[in-house]
């Protein structure tokens, strides 16, 4: 979504025109209450699709709740953000995960990420009509090949994304989001909501802002220099608890990509990836609908990079940063060792 930023923001990239159904979007968060129906469709591969209803109530800045209830044999959720927190819970069992909700901050979306998204993506606007109200339809064009096409329509009297749809590289639909039904609310209708009653959540693992003596103690020297592609502008550093992964963050202001990084010398490639062979050595790939996985060693790191990106663009950031050899046996059977001990 174009409203959600994370992290701490670099210097602001330069600003060409603003388009101004792009600002109603980003400020319409923090400021229109409303209530209605969504369906959710997201595609995995050209035959497989995972579809959901979603019932929606968001009365800003204290309340949202999410309602989704899939349409096929997947177990229903929710999603409750109440002021500074939001929880997910599966409302049968009444078990779930509380922590921090995700931040937003429009103004700083205004004067760094709008700047980036417009060096990164060519801008089209028309207007229409969607559920019986103006709308101004806008398509946003990667300048890279490698990443997704967006395309909103925006509400011109609230400035609500009614529809959103994101297209892959190769062209095949990637993600549907639409209204089936929208009413715009007083702010304040939900003043009163509280939190579910006889809920057992579980706290998720802290993420903070990762300092540079933070990183070297955790990695046990600086990071690699990640060769990522082109448009990207890094926007933080993290950690979950103490480590022993130090995540950073880039966007293009629009997609977002994370590279992790921990100490090791031999790949621990994710279940269901597969391994491709490069000049320089092995990495392994992982298609997660719209977004790619890539997994590598290099100087003493294991890496795994993660961003809607093609993997051809994602494989040249790596071979760019640099690909290890593939290991010897004796290299992983002391990994094995090792997490052998570590189990005990």
């Amino acid at each position: 979504m174009l409203w959600v930023l994370v992290g701490a923001m670099a210097a602001p990239a330069r600003a060409g025109p603003i388009p101004q159904p792009l600002l109603q979007a980003v400020r319409a968060r923090a400021a229109v209450a409303y209530r209605g129906e969504q369906i959710v469709v997201a595609w995995e591969g050209a035959a497989k699709a995972q579809a959901s209803l979603v019932r929606i109530e968001h009365d800003p800045p204290a309340w949202t709740r999410l309602d989704y209830v899939p349409l096929g044999p997947s177990l229903r959720w929710t999603v409750i953000r109440r002021d500074t927190v939001e929880i997910r819970f599966d409302p049968l069992r009444l078990t779930g995960t509380t922590g921090p909700r995700a931040s937003t901050d429009e103004d700083a979306f205004e004067t760094v990420h709008l700047p980036w998204l417009l060096e990164n993506y060519r801008i089209a606007t028309a207007q229409d009509a969607l559920l019986g109200r103006k709308v101004t339809r806008v398509e946003l064009v990667p300048s890279a090949g490698d990443r997704p096409t967006h395309r909103l329509t925006v509400d011109d009297e609230t400035g609500v994304v009614l529809r959103s749809e994101r297209i892959g590289p190769d062209g095949s639909l990637g993600e549907v989001t639409a209204f089936l039904r929208f009413e715009i609310m007083p702010v304040g209708w939900r003043r009163n909501a509280t939190m579910p009653a006889g809920l057992h959540l579980t706290p998720q693992a802290r993420v903070r802002t990762a300092s540079a003596a933070d990183i070297i103690r955790v990695l046990g020297g600086p990071p690699v220099g990640v060769a990522v592609p082109a448009g990207f502008h890094k926007t933080g550093e993290y950690l979950t608890g103490d480590g022993p992964v130090v995540q950073t963050i880039y966007s293009d202001g629009l997609s977002t990509l994370v590279v992790y990084q921990r100490r090791g010398s031999v790949a621990s490639p994710p279940q269901g990836s597969r391994v491709v062979p490069t000049p320089a050595g092995p990495i392994w790939v992982q298609r997660l609908g719209l977004r790619t996985l890539v997994h590598w060693s290099h100087a003493g790191r294991v890496l795994t990079m993660v961003g809607e990106v093609s993997r051809a663009g994602l494989q040249i950031a790596a071979e760019r940063t640099g690909i290890a050899s593939a290991p010897r046996i004796w290299d992983r059977l002391l990994v094995w060792l090792q997490e052998l001990v570590r189990s005990y």
